[in-house]
């Protein structure tokens, strides 16, 4: 997952790729002219404006809304062919629907939404390809080639060497082979990544480096794809071995390119003592959340709008703030909040202190907890529930808690309607390991109703003892801790 730019440094500046204006320009007269060649005939030629004109428009406005100048055109990527389809998608789901409006798409072929939809994606991939080629073309001319270019060979076929023979072809030119690959499985032997081919095990890198020198070919690196292990009796370690013995260069691709790979999860795997209904109901509880949170967004998107027309003119671009906070599983998502803060730099650069750059705005959503608010799309993309632990940062994440990231964490949950702010991190890791243990639809529509009120009454802790009284199967372990927790009243 990319990190987003911090907030203070976001700019409303929207970049134009002249290739993809002209791109939508001639997506919807190419689209007529392969559908009806009598397209410019007196009687039709007015409705062929009207619709390439609208077309263009909405194109134009999907340029800017999602903002497809920004990236660099000829380092094309799998994120930008993903804008670049819907954006098309969206000119051509538009274009209709405002030509409909005004001339009922008369003497408009059905088909002319779908061709316009693949002519406006692939016009502008083929930009694309085109800035692409260039720019390879212009590195291969200005590159020095090397005499004598490094043999590499690769031990590990798996995603981090398939990513290193990609970034190979991509830049290197030349100046590093890859003469084979060596793998454990035997399945692989003879099978090739990327045109390279898998020729033996590990064990056989001595046999392998001295026939590729019998035909000439001096090994001069072994690249192990993998990071390289604390355990010093790692297998390896033989491999290391020999390289040293021969004067062969060994590295770990995984810290060559500062990346954790297939590194264990901090959480740990899936905690199975929850009760069996609560596991069911968290399994299916995706379809009430979705349901919930579309309706809301729904029936709340004016109070966005004049929320954020408000910032806009307070605080200023972006009207919204995020945090990398822990989910499931321990794997990090955004989370989104209204922005209630100033830049931390007024005009003139120099540095403003927190308590000072609170807009009188911003108070007033926090204080009624508006500022929470677009979460509800968390929740809609399934980063976030409506009701669950709370998603903190690392740092405060719980030390009595061993269930709360195995859920989806909630805009409100249990530990929220007995003192939020007011208990301790402790006593909320217990809190919410109730929750998880005895999640009921039942209880999720308390605790939302609860939680309206203390939006209108403020956090109050409350005596949540009572309800700790789980099942046998895991009340054991929770009333250990909860007898050396502090007592929550």
């Amino acid at each position: 997952m990319r990190v987003h730019t911090p907030t203070s440094s976001a700019r409303i500046r929207r970049f134009i790729n002249v290739p993809d204006v002209l791109s939508v320009m001639l997506a919807g007269p190419i689209a007529f002219a392969l559908r009806d060649q009598n397209f410019l005939d007196v009687d039709r030629l007015g409705p062929t404006l009207i619709y390439c004109s609208i077309g263009f428009a909405a194109g134009f406005l999907m340029l800017i809304a999602f903002d497809l100048g920004k990236d660099l055109s000829d380092y094309g990527s799998t994120r930008e062919v993903q804008s670049v389809v819907m954006a098309s998608l969206a000119t051509a789901a538009l274009t209709p629907f405002v030509v409909f409006s005004l001339t009922r798409l008369d003497f408009v072929p059905r088909s002319i939404p779908f061709i316009h939809f693949l002519m406006v994606t692939s016009l502008m991939l083929f930009n694309r390809v085109v800035a692409t080629k260039r720019r390879e073309h212009r590195e291969r001319r200005d590159t020095w080639r090397v005499d004598r270019p490094q043999h590499v060979l690769l031990v590990g076929a798996n995603r981090l060497a398939w990513f290193y023979l990609r970034m190979i072809d991509s830049l290197d030119f030349g100046r590093t082979k890859i003469v084979a690959i060596l793998d454990d499985d035997p399945h692989l032997f003879g099978r090739s990544l990327i045109g390279h081919q898998v020729l033996a095990p590990p064990s056989q890198l001595h046999r392998v480096v001295s026939e590729y020198k019998v035909h000439g070919v001096h090994i001069n690196r072994v690249l192990i794809a993998a990071n390289r292990p604390a355990d010093a009796s790692h297998c390896w370690n033989g491999v290391e071995d020999y390289c040293r013995s021969s004067g062969i260069e060994v590295r770990f691709l995984g810290d060559m390119l500062g990346v954790e790979f297939d590194a264990p999860s901090l959480s740990g795997p899936p905690n199975e003592t929850a009760a069996p209904f609560a596991r069911d109901y968290l399994t299916f509880k995706r379809v009430f959340d979705f349901a919930i949170s579309l309706v809301i967004l729904s029936a709340f998107l004016p109070i966005f709008a004049i929320v954020a027309v408000v910032l806009l003119i307070d605080i200023g671009w972006p009207v919204t703030f995020w945090q990398e906070r822990d989910g499931r599983g321990g794997r990090t998502f955004l989370l989104y909040k209204f922005r209630t803060l100033h830049a931390p730099f007024d005009r003139r650069g120099r540095f403003v202190e927190e308590d000072q750059r609170m807009s009188r705005f911003g108070l007033l959503l926090r204080r009624a907890r508006v500022d929470e608010l677009p979460q509800l799309w968390n929740v809609l993309i399934g980063d976030m529930s409506l009701v669950g632990p709370r998603p903190l940062l690392p740092v405060d994440q719980p030390t009595t808690s061993r269930l709360r990231l195995q859920v989806l964490p909630g805009l409100t949950g249990w530990a929220q309607i007995h003192g939020g702010k007011l208990v301790s991190a402790d006593e909320k890791g217990v809190l919410d390991d109730w929750y998880v243990e005895h999640a009921s639809l039942w209880l999720d529509i308390q605790i939302i109703l609860r939680t309206v009120s203390i939006v209108f009454l403020g956090d109050k802790r409350i005596d949540a003892e009572p309800p700790f009284r789980v099942s046998p199967a895991g009340g054991a372990v929770l009333d250990a801790r909860l007898s050396s927790a502090p007592a929550i009243k």
